[in-house]
């Protein structure tokens, strides 16, 4: 059985060739290596898959269970750095994977908005980090109630009752930048969401933003009461706490996503194309999950 899903799995990655090839192109002698990108790639998302918590892992793994299937594997050196190169794939990847999704999956007209993050470094060490400083930054997490240094993954999700949801759209920030601010450009670059109700929490309030979402999107923008410092504080509001049920799911993916894959934690990264490989690496294993398990 896990044949025929190895199989699959590089079939599906082979799919992807002619991005692969536009993608990751290569002026030198060695532009066609005898470990192909699609090999490295499809023995990096099926570790992922097997839960394998970093590269090295996974190479070992593929050395000592998978020599029949990759003759070729190389030197772990030469494996990490050709993951770090097909960075821009795994994020083409990512986003086909997430486009097939989207027409396949369920019509919905309740959508939820979130971010969580994704952290190189917490607490007392999050001052002293500068690894990927080119879009990392320090930012305090409020559920989890600590500093740390990193960035965030910003998704909308359809809502479907009694399961998962589907992911609409992904973006990735820099840890310090406003959900708001975020969820606005995802808005107007790609415009994932149709007709319907978006939740979201108190960060997300915006009278100007749930005017525009309403005339020009038809989406309605649902957020818990915001009070003021001067009101006082009434339990059992059951208008948040209905909000606050609706965007429930949201949470749920990004706890799904951080469970099958381990994305919140990349202490483990020391380059910008390692911190972008482990974001679309986990992004894409769990995009494909779902699509090989409607």
């Amino acid at each position: 059985m896990w044949k025929t899903n190895l199989i699959k799995l590089y079939c599906a990655v082979c799919d992807q060739h002619s991005t692969i090839e536009a993608l990751a192109q290569r002026l030198s002698n060695n532009f066609r290596p005898k470990f192909t990108d699609e090999e490295c790639l499809t023995v990096y998302i099926w570790g992922l898959s097997k839960s394998l918590p970093h590269q090295k892992a996974i190479w070992q793994y593929a050395k000592d269970h998978l020599s029949e299937w990759f003759p070729n594997m190389p030197s772990y050196q030469a494996f990490n750095h050709r993951l770090n190169f097909l960075a821009p794939v795994l994020s083409s990847l990512a986003q086909t994977w997430l486009e097939m999704i989207s027409v396949t999956s369920e019509a919905s007209n309740s959508y939820a908005v979130d971010s969580c993050p994704v952290m190189l470094a917490a607490r007392s060490r999050s001052s002293h980090a500068k690894v990927a400083s080119e879009i990392c930054s320090k930012s305090y997490n409020a559920t989890r109630k600590e500093w740390y240094y990193g960035v965030k993954l910003h998704a909308f999700v359809a809502r479907h009752t009694g399961r998962l949801p589907t992911p609409c759209a992904l973006m990735v920030s820099t840890a310090s930048e406003h959900d708001l601010a975020a969820a606005k450009q995802i808005m107007e670059s790609c415009r994932p969401l149709k007709k319907g109700i978006l939740y979201a929490d108190k960060a997300y309030c915006d009278t100007a933003w749930k005017e525009e979402l309403e005339s020009k999107y038809s989406v309605v923008l649902r957020t818990p009461i915001k009070k003021q410092r001067c009101e006082t504080i009434r339990s059992g509001d059951s208008y948040s706490s209905f909000v606050s049920a609706m965007r429930q799911p949201v949470e749920s993916f990004f706890n799904w996503l951080d469970a099958r894959t381990g994305i919140q934690s990349a202490s483990r990264v020391r380059s910008l194309s390692g911190l972008l490989t482990h974001i679309f690496g986990r992004v894409a294993v769990a995009l494909y999950g779902v699509l090989s398990n409607p």
